[in-house]
């Protein structure tokens, strides 16, 4: 008789209880929304690697005189041995805290300053929320049912995505500032209690900690060429991953800290692309650059930079000061000038970027990490494939040329 592996039956149990959390859910939220009688059907898909901290669902609801539903959940799977180390309880409140309380003030002070509709930042549809430890989940709109597609992670992205990227971030970074101008008690209090928590720890790595990511530095050297190995090797054992990288250079700026393709969807309309976030689990207090650090540096390649690279910071800078003076905010409180002192700043933390996300964003999917059950962070420690050597390189190559590192 074949028994099935643990890691299947973690699964399996994982995605039962899962589905048992998320129609427990439902039932309050259709409650609340009047859909009696009703037909549920949900069913689970698979990340692809893209989503390493929920299991992901697609749900239809039907109800006799009603239009029907078409939702997605995302619904809490890491495992208690990793949730410590993932800092699991931050990102399920950070997501939270976005949907219950910044989407309000965003729309509140889009409508004061009445910003056109088709200026807006827009977030995916709300639905519900279960705060429950272990049991935490989010339940929005199917942005696939209306029409929205993923980009494939494994591609590097060319300038007309590139492009609509950064006017949605300028957006998103251009509320923040007037956040600051229009509620600053608000401002004040909420970005006070919105510190990146990942990485950030006062307490001394163990051994397994300082043996994985070893393994992790050394993975990310055997691709470079020889003569920048050591420089690569000394950046990533010197430096504390995000001491400066995810705090405020100067004022603080409520950022999305995960701003890379594989967490947007795209759709075409009226024959221009449009983009929407769906994922803000590490949207912390910070600094605008760093989330164009992160776009730029995981999903663009060495071709598309030398091509681009100033490009896109003329472009997110410009949609910048236009979406300041659509919310009447002084564009001066980022000039250019800021920004590119802050790029330049933060420009060696690409590499360290490279090192421990790019992994993450290039590996296959039969080979991503497993967070549910008794997975541990040795799972984190990936093999390195040829499109993270070309990538990687390629981020190396760009820091030595600029005399980042």
């Amino acid at each position: 008789m074949t028994m099935p592996l643990p890691s299947v039956v973690n699964r399996d149990r994982t995605m039962a209880d899962a589905e048992k959390t998320l129609r427990d859910l439902l039932d309050q939220v259709l409650d609340d929304r009047g859909y009696r009688p009703r037909e549920i059907e949900v069913k689970a898909i698979e990340t692809g690697g893209a989503n390493y901290t929920s299991v992901l669902f697609v749900i239809n609801v039907s109800s006799p005189d009603r239009d029907d539903l078409k939702l997605f959940a995302k619904v809490a799977c890491v495992g208690d041995s990793m949730r410590g180390v993932m800092h699991a309880d931050w990102l399920y409140a950070t997501e939270r805290l976005v949907y219950k309380q910044l989407v309000r003030i965003y729309q509140e002070i889009e409508e004061d300053q009445q910003v056109a509709t088709e200026h807006r930042y827009v977030f995916p549809k709300f639905y519900g929320c279960n705060a429950e430890f272990g049991k935490e989940t989010v339940v929005m709109e199917d942005l696939v049912a209306n029409g929205y597609e993923t980009f494939d992670r494994f591609k590097s992205i060319d300038w007309d995505y590139a492009s609509v990227c950064m006017e949605n971030l300028a957006k998103f970074h251009a509320l923040s500032f007037a956040f600051e101008k229009y509620r600053p008690e608000t401002f004040k209090e909420m970005t006070s209690n919105m510190a990146f928590e990942i990485g950030n720890t006062q307490e001394e790595p163990d051994e397994n900690t300082i043996a994985m990511f070893t393994n992790i530095i050394e993975n990310a050297v055997s691709v470079v060429k020889e003569e920048y190995k050591e420089r690569v090797r000394n950046l990533a054992q010197t430096h504390v991953l995000w001491d400066k990288f995810n705090k405020p250079i100067g004022k603080p700026v409520i950022s999305h800290g995960d701003y890379r393709m594989s967490n947007m969807l795209f759709r075409k309309q009226d024959d221009r692309l449009q983009a929407i976030v769906v994922d803000y689990q590490t949207t912390h207090a910070g600094c605008p650059a760093s989330d164009l650090m992160y776009y730029i540096f995981l999903g663009t390649d060495e071709e598309f930079r030398r091509e681009h690279y100033e490009r896109l910071l003329d472009h997110y800078h410009s949609s910048l000061e236009q979406a300041l003076k659509r919310l009447a905010v002084d564009p001066s409180v980022y000039t250019r000038e800021k920004l590119d002192s802050d790029m330049k700043e933060l420009l060696p933390y690409a590499v360290l970027l490279g090192v421990v996300v790019l992994p993450v964003v290039t590996v296959e999917s039969n080979a991503a990490p497993k967070v549910e059950g008794d997975a541990d962070v040795n799972n984190f420690i990936m093999k390195p494939n040829e499109l993270y050597a070309k990538r990687f390189s390629g981020i190396v190559n760009d820091c030595v040329r600029w005399g980042a590192i």
